[in-house]
C-alpha cells in the first residue's frame, strides 16, 4: 500500500463482508456502528463516537478478569480473537488490522466547530497496517500490541486549531480576491508576476486564483478531511513539514499527511499561522493540482529570470504565503525572510 485511500477502502471492505467472533461482529455492526464509520466517501461524522467505542471495548477485554487470568491477554490477544472466525482464516490477519486501523481513527473538534479527522498509527510501524500484520500469531500479536502513537492528544487538537485558521485564511482570500481593489492586486503581483507578466494577466490570474481558493476552503470545511502521516518518512519525518498526492487519492475526501516539522510547533501559538499556511500549502497539492517548484526557504520572490510567472502559479508555497499575506497573517519580519 502506498497510500492512506488504499488502507481505507480496505478497512471498509472487511467491514463490509467479512465476519469477526460473534460478540464482537455484533458489536462492530450494530452495537458500536462501527462498520458505518468507514462510509463510501469518507468517515460518517454521525458515527463519530464509534472509535471511541472500539478503543473502550479493547481496554476493557484486556482488563478482563477471564483474558487477563488464563490467557495473560492483552489487546494483542484481544484485537487477534476478535478477528476469529473458523470460516476465513486466510483474511484473519485482514480483520486483525481493521480493528486496529479503527482503534487510532480520532474525531478531533475544538470550541470554534472546527472538526476533522485524524489517523494516529503506532509509531513502531513503518509501513500501513495491513501491510504490518505479517508473519506467525506471535508476530501478528507483538504488532497488535504496539499503541504508542504518532500523533499526541495535544498535537491532535494542534491540527485541529491549525486547520481553523486555514479555513479562516482561505474563506479570507475567497473574499477579498471577490472584491479585485488594488491592495488584493498588488499582493497577486508581489507574489505572482514577474518583472515581464503584464497587467492584462491580471483579471485570468484572479480568476485561477479564485477558483482555487474556493476549493481548498470547501475541503478546510469538509466533515471528511483526514489527517495522518506517511509512514515511507517514518524515519525521518522530523525534516518535512507535511504532503498530499497532487489532485487527489480518488476516494472523494481530501488527506493530507503532516509530520514532524508541523507537530513541533505543537503549543507555539506565535507559528500557527505557519501550521495553517502548511495545511493550504498540501491542500493546493490535492485540489488544485500545484507543484513544488520551490520552497519559502529559497525564497518566493517572482523573477523573469529564475522563477518565472509560469511557475508563481503552479507553486504550492506561492499560494501559500500569498493568502497568509492577503488574510494578514504574515508578518513583516517573515515576509521579508521568504519574499528574496
Amino acid at each position: 500500500m502506498k497510500k492512506f485511500t488504499e488502507a481505507y477502502k480496505k478497512a471498509r471492505s472487511v467491514l463490509q463482508t467479512e465476519e469477526y467472533e460473534k460478540e464482537w461482529h455484533k458489536f462492530l455492526t450494530i452495537t458500536s456502528g462501527a462498520k458505518a464509520l468507514i462510509g463510501d466517501t469518507g468517515f460518517e461524522k454521525t458515527h463519530a463516537a464509534s472509535s471511541d467505542s472500539v478503543r473502550e471495548k479493547i481496554k476493557k477485554d484486556s482488563n478482563g478478569a477471564f483474558v487477563s487470568f488464563f490467557i495473560g491477554g492483552d489487546c494483542g490477544d484481544v484485537i487477534y480473537n476478535a478477528a476469529e472466525n473458523a470460516k476465513a482464516k486466510a483474511t484473519h490477519n485482514d480483520r486483525a488490522a481493521t480493528l486496529k486501523f479503527l482503534r487510532h481513527v480520532y474525531h478531533e473538534q475544538n470550541r470554534g466547530g472546527q472538526q476533522v479527522w485524524v489517523y494516529s498509527p503506532p509509531k513502531a510501524y513503518s509501513s500501513w497496517v495491513y501491510d504490518e500484520l505479517k508473519g506467525t500469531e506471535s508476530q501478528v500479536k507483538s504488532k497488535l500490541r504496539k499503541n504508542k502513537e504518532v500523533f499526541s492528544a495535544k498535537e491532535r487538537t494542534h491540527m485541529c486549531n491549525a486547520l481553523a485558521l486555514a479555513r479562516k485564511i482561505a474563506e479570507d482570500t475567497k473574499v477579498k480576491l471577490g472584491k479585485k481593489d488594488e491592495a488584493t492586486k498588488k499582493l497577486v503581483k508581489r507574489w505572482f508576476f514577474d518583472e515581464d507578466t503584464g497587467d492584462d494577466k491580471m483579471d485570468a490570474t484572479i480568476t485561477k486564483l479564485t477558483d482555487g481558493f474556493k476549493k481548498i476552503a470547501q475541503d478546510c470545511n469538509s466533515d471528511k478531511l483526514v489527517f495522518t502521516d506517511y509512514p515511507d518518512w517514518r524515519s525521518s519525518r522530523k525534516d518535512y513539514f507535511g504532503a498530499a498526492f497532487r489532485n487527489g487519492e480518488g476516494g472523494g475526501f481530501p488527506i493530507i499527511y503532516l509530520e514532524g516539522a508541523f507537530t513541533r510547533l505543537t503549543g507555539n501559538s506565535g507559528k500557527l499561522w505557519l501550521c495553517a499556511l502548511t495545511i493550504i500549502h498540501e491542500l493546493s497539492h490535492f485540489s488544485v493540482g500545484t507543484q513544488d517548484h520551490r520552497y519559502d526557504h529559497a525564497g518566493l520572490k517572482p523573477s523573469k529570470t529564475t522563477f518565472k510567472y509560469a511557475k508563481t502559479m503552479e507553486n504550492a508555497d506561492s499560494w501559500g504565503y500569498f493568502a497568509t499575506d492577503l488574510a494578514g497573517y504574515l508578518s513583516k519580519a517573515d515576509y521579508q525572510k521568504t519574499w528574496k
